[in-house]
């Protein structure tokens, strides 16, 4: 019937049984789509706030390894300010390690990803396997695992609430005239108003008189819409918006 349902399909010689087998793989087909991709985005985030972080000097702990380079289970420990891992921290390790076998080894299940999650604290596996109704499953090595949609909404859960903790971390290693820079940064450089704004004037001069007090609103705006919790003040955001400026 969903066959039926998609223009030119009449034009496919394809029995009901074949049809099953097709769907049946979809949700796996989907999970070896899926999961790399929320990763990434994930790894965005991580990325993101390292190099909004960079702009304090002091606030984002150097490695030893080469300046450009940043492995993922080195981000998520940089973004945690030297607190302990959570729950979250763990499971992004293991979900990191599940995206690289289906990223660079077919998606097939090896020694390490088995040794991954037998390693992980019980209540790390406890997590996992509240989302998704089963634990990692697989049939034997040099095998894919058993991926569909529970795996793909762990992999969302697990990433947002990794967000989330990210979020708290940063917000507490950063002051509040580092807050106000970060909000005039990200209005003046993710905004199409915000860029004109703030770069049609030469630099060193930029805009004056009332028009400081628009853009000031406009900053206003876009801290309530996007950094409600910080309670930012006009004050502290012309502040802000003159360190970037």
């Amino acid at each position: 019937m969903l066959l039926n349902a998609v223009p030119l399909t009449e034009r496919l010689d394809v029995t009901a049984a074949e049809a099953t087998n097709i769907f049946e793989s979809a949700a796996t087909d989907m999970a070896f789509l899926a999961i790399p991709h929320v990763m990434a985005l994930h790894i965005e985030l991580c990325v993101g706030t390292i190099v909004e972080c960079q702009h304090f000097p002091g606030r984002i702990k150097q490695h030893k390894q080469e300046p450009g380079w940043w492995g993922v289970s080195l981000l998520h420990k940089t973004l945690r300010f030297g607190q302990h891992k959570t729950t979250a921290d763990h499971l992004l390790d293991f979900i990191s390690m599940l995206r690289n076998r289906m990223m660079h080894g077919a998606g097939k299940v090896d020694n390490d990803l088995v040794q991954a999650w037998k390693d992980l604290p019980p209540a790390a596996k406890t997590r996992w396997e509240s989302l998704t109704g089963r634990p990692f499953t697989y049939t034997k090595i040099d095998m894919p695992p058993t991926l569909g949609w529970p795996e793909i909404m762990a992999t969302l859960a697990v990433t947002k609430e990794s967000a989330y903790e990210i979020n708290g971390r940063v917000r507490g290693a950063l002051t509040r005239a580092q807050w106000a820079e970060v909000i005039a940064r990200d209005y003046r450089d993710a905004t199409v108003v915000g860029r004109r704004r703030f770069n049609a004037a030469p630099a060193g001069r930029g805009v004056a008189g009332h028009e400081v007090d628009r853009v000031v609103q406009r900053l206003q705006g876009h801290a309530l819409t996007y950094y409600r919790d910080l309670a930012m003040t006009s004050a502290e955001l012309r502040v802000g918006r003159d360190a970037v400026r």
